[in-house]
């Protein structure tokens, strides 16, 4: 059983060999990696203002994330204002704000042409932000491709929120496992079933082993396989 981790921060300050360790502790095998948010902007600053030190942190870390060459490593693209396109290698994107930190520029005529470029290629988008935004991006993006809530909505508003404003009827929106509840686990495969939900551990918040029995707790047989690795395979530009 080939067995993926979706959600996973990895970077210059988190170097692959502490991931890869922490993976063959939870039999592992891969997974999406995406930077560190401290290496993308200033999120203790909600009135950050790009500079030419976080310019170049994001080239590096990207860089170093597109160098990974180890059997099933899925790099995701962290996005910021700047907008600049994913490079060569990058099968999907990380957008990720929280209430208190700086804004993205939706209304940006870069913004639109960033989000026509990843639906053009089917890129999956882990979309973690605030409660309205997420219902917006999920409207705007329109089913043109995968959009990804963390933690079960956990910090884009909350499961429930997400639930009764309709979100997860969507077929194109799925959930990853880090962080969330058991409850929030049973209750979407009871509703939605098990084929939009991502197994992801968000080291370095948790451990990988940790978040993996977690699901084994819950779900078995085939329903464990697809949400451990298949499920992911399934959204990946060249994976499936």
């Amino acid at each position: 059983m080939l067995v993926l981790d979706a959600h996973i921060h990895c970077g210059l300050t988190l170097p692959f060999e502490q991931i890869s360790a922490l993976w063959r502790e939870g039999n592992i095998d891969g997974g999406v990696v995406f930077s560190p948010v401290e290496e993308i902007y200033d999120r203790f600053d909600s009135n950050f203002e790009d500079s030419d030190l976080f310019r170049e942190s994001r080239k590096n870390v990207h860089q170093y994330l597109q160098s990974l060459n180890a059997e099933n490593i899925i790099p995701f693209w962290f996005v910021w204002n700047d907008f600049i396109l994913p490079a060569q290698g990058f099968k999907g994107i990380k957008w990720h704000r929280h209430s208190d930190e700086p804004n993205y520029n939706y209304d940006s005529p870069k913004c639109q042409e960033f989000i026509e470029y990843i639906c053009s290629f089917k890129m999956p988008v882990t979309l973690e932000e605030e409660f309205q935004h997420t219902l917006d991006f999920v409207k705007r993006i329109d089913g043109k491709t995968t959009v990804i809530i963390p933690h079960f909505g956990g910090l884009n508003g909350g499961y429930q929120n997400l639930k009764r404003a309709g979100v997860f009827e969507n077929p194109s929106v799925y959930v990853d496992t880090a962080l969330a509840g058991t409850r929030e686990v049973e209750d979407f495969a009871e509703a939605y079933g098990v084929e939009r939900i991502l197994f992801g551990s968000d080291f370095p918040f948790s451990r990988p082993v940790h978040e993996r029995a977690k699901i084994e707790r819950v779900l078995k047989g085939e329903d464990l396989q697809k949400v451990l690795g298949k499920n992911l395979l399934q959204i990946i530009p060249d994976k499936k």
